[in-house]
């Protein structure tokens, strides 16, 4: 017998997502908008956890291959990054993407 869920729907369903044909053309409205673009990078020059977050902000992330590109970098107002201990170099973006919206978060909620 199969329990039903009491659980709420995933963020997917809760969370507007655009998808974008053309990324630079998108990062330009954004910037344009008021939006400030932040890109989150092992080769950023602050920290995550004293970046103001408060605003209208979008994260850029990379992969873990890749990073990202040099001309999607130039458009971004920051470049940040998350500590990391030992010898890892750089994070899964997924997990990445996790600890930066959550910090996003906190700083807008915190009164």
């Amino acid at each position: 017998m199969l329990m039903q869920s009491r659980l709420q729907p995933g963020a997917l369903n809760l969370v507007p997502v655009h998808r974008s044909p053309n990324l630079k053309n998108t990062l330009r409205y954004l910037k344009d908008s008021g939006v400030k673009l932040v890109a989150v990078t092992e080769h950023g020059s602050m920290d995550y956890g004293i970046t103001d977050l408060t605003g209208p902000v979008a994260f850029i992330l990379g992969s873990e291959e890749d990073g990202i590109s040099p001309e999607y970098l130039k458009l971004c107002d920051e470049r940040i990054k998350i500590p990391l201990l030992g010898t890892i170099g750089s994070l899964n973006v997924s997990v990445a993407a996790g600890i930066i919206i959550f910090e996003a978060l906190r700083q807008q909620t915190v009164k």
